[in-house]
């Protein structure tokens, strides 16, 4: 079955529905939000005076009422007044026909950084009194300008507003208190000089809310938050018909597919749509259709593998156990003459160390397979250690016509290792370069202080300038079961380098084989640990 098409993956093609449907869900969300925040400042209309400043709704004296009106509420108005009072132009006769320069000096600036507080109360006489203060902000300090009584009719009586006056007129009092105009707020917004060069100032009035206004408002607002359900399921209903077309459908043709193998049918699927997952699949059950016809084939070469490799360890097993067998009757049926006794009795137990040899090999290649192998790690240096180890097996690799070169460092590099079990990985790895290479072949051992992708780790290299290992050879050499080319003859079971692999993996290290001429040697094997600490 040929597939067309973009292949895409079915983990990509969920991320990519449930990332659209999310961002739908968010977009819908905000959406709403945005619908419900313009409805409630539609409703409240709150004076944004920076922007109403900053705008371009009152240019060369001519203003733009749509424009301000935005920036100002619902109700909101404005007058063009000159610092001596004069009023240029109005948007509503709640405003008067002029103010006085005193009046227009007492409104609340929007660029001074202050604010009034004021209040009404009543002396010990019953009478009442206005007590006003007004505050400027210091960076983060908030500092009294100025505070003032004033009795009934607006006369000082203590304090003062620092230009040495001793009574003011209602209106100027109102505004300086922001009350000129029941029910709005009152702001002063310094303009460009006119022509003249006399001051102009925006006088703006924004409507005042009480709280059950401002409630009532919030509630008609939120009301569109019942918007999100039916969105919801709208684009709930469209994800599910995306996955029922891109997944469902397909998923139905493979599970008739199924069926129809399990009942021992011919199936064709086909051209498949869907993710690269169920195509996948797809061309899977249809290659496996076409293979039902050859299965039983199959089974009788597997079956055939599978006694090849037992017949491989059965031989294993068999060739000493059977010269073993063969010389133990030889000298039982009284066939072996006195003076040759001593010889089958060598033999023997030359095959039985080989025998043991090989046994012991399956063992230890079970116990590190098995899940259950721990290793019990120590402190160690590894550097004393590798001296320990070449002390100990000094004399068999002179034995074995071999010259050692040693090469480690005057100082503590420290590692986490199970002594025994290191000990046999390195056996394996220098017995096998006994039994490989002929007299004479140099073996060096070196350890040093390794950094590996910004970790600290120790390198100990085994190598020797023996005959090598072939290329074909070097990319399976840590397979279980791999003997030696035609080169490299010996016997053995083929599991020690496997073993040892698996024993320094388990210490969180590498076991490798190196490029072939690597510091001049023939054959590298390099055992990577990770280091504790180093001492020098």
């Amino acid at each position: 079955m040929k597939s067309n098409g973009k292949r895409e993956r079915l983990v990509v093609l969920l991320a990519r529905g449930f990332l659209g449907f999310t961002i739908t869900l968010v977009f819908i969300l905000a959406l709403v939000l945005k619908l419900s925040s313009e409805y409630y400042d539609w409703l409240s209309r709150i004076p944004d005076y920076d922007r109403l400043r900053n705008s371009d709704a009152f240019v060369n004296e001519k203003y733009d009422e749509v424009k301000i009106a935005k920036y100002l509420g619902k109700k909101g108005a404005f007058a063009i007044v000159n610092e001596d009072g004069t009023i240029t132009y109005r948007t509503s006769n709640i405003f008067p026909e002029s103010f006085t320069a005193e009046e227009i000096r007492y409104i609340q600036g929007y660029e001074e950084m202050s604010y009034i507080d004021s209040e009404e109360m009543l002396n010990k006489d019953g009478e009442k009194e206005y007590r006003i203060a007004k505050y400027y902000y210091d960076e983060n300090e908030i500092i009294p300008e100025y505070v003032v009584i004033l009795d009934k009719n607006y006369n000082v009586k203590s304090g003062g507003l620092g230009d040495g006056r001793s009574s003011y007129t209602e209106s100027e009092i109102k505004c300086l208190r922001g009350t000129r105009f029941p029910n709005f707020d009152m702001m002063k917004i310094k303009l460009k000089p006119s022509e003249d060069g006399s001051q102009q100032y925006m006088i703006a009035l924004s409507e005042v809310f009480d709280f059950e206004e401002y409630k009532n408002m919030s509630s008609k607002a939120e009301r569109i938050y019942f918007l999100l359900i039916p969105l919801y399921l709208i684009a709930l209903i469209f994800f599910l018909g995306w996955l029922n077309q891109k997944i469902k459908k397909p998923l139905s043709r493979l599970n008739a597919a199924v069926d129809g193998l399990a009942v021992g049918g011919e199936v064709r699927l086909g051209e498949m749509e869907g993710p690269w997952e169920i195509r996948k699949i797809g061309e899977n059950i249809d290659r496996m259709s076409d293979m039902l016809s050859e299965s039983e084939k199959e089974r009788i070469r597997m079956d055939g593998e599978r006694k090849r490799l037992l017949a491989d360890i059965s031989h294993d097993l068999k060739t000493p156990i059977t010269v073993i067998s063969g010389y133990t009757n030889a000298i039982r049926d009284g066939k072996v003459p006195p003076e040759k006794i001593n010889d089958y009795l060598e033999k023997i137990d030359k095959k039985a160390e080989e025998l043991t040899y090989l046994v012991n090999s399956f063992h230890e290649y079970s116990k590190v397979e098995h899940p259950q192998f721990i290793l019990k790690p120590d402190r160690v240096d590894v550097c004393e250690f590798i001296r320990g180890y070449l002390a100990e097996r000094y004399d068999e690799i002179k034995m074995a016509g071999f010259s050692l070169i040693a090469q480690i460092p005057e100082k503590k590099i420290i590692c986490r290792i199970d002594g025994a079990q290191m000990t046999r990985a390195i056996d394996n790895i220098i017995y096998n370069t006994i039994k490989y290479n002929s007299l004479g072949t140099v073996l060096a051992v070196s350890v040093i202080e390794a950094y590996i992708e910004g970790s600290r780790n120790v390198s100990i290299k085994i190598a020797d300038n023996g005959v090598g290992i072939p290329e074909e050879q070097r990319e399976n050499i840590f397979k279980p079961f791999v003997r030696g080319s035609k080169e490299r003859t010996g016997t053995g079971s083929g599991l020690g380098l496997s073993i040892s692999q698996k024993i320094v993996t388990a210490h969180g290290g590498n076991l490798s084989l190196c490029e072939q001429n690597t510091g001049g040697y023939s054959t590298v094997f390099e055992i990577k640990l990770p280091v504790y600490y180093v001492k020098p």
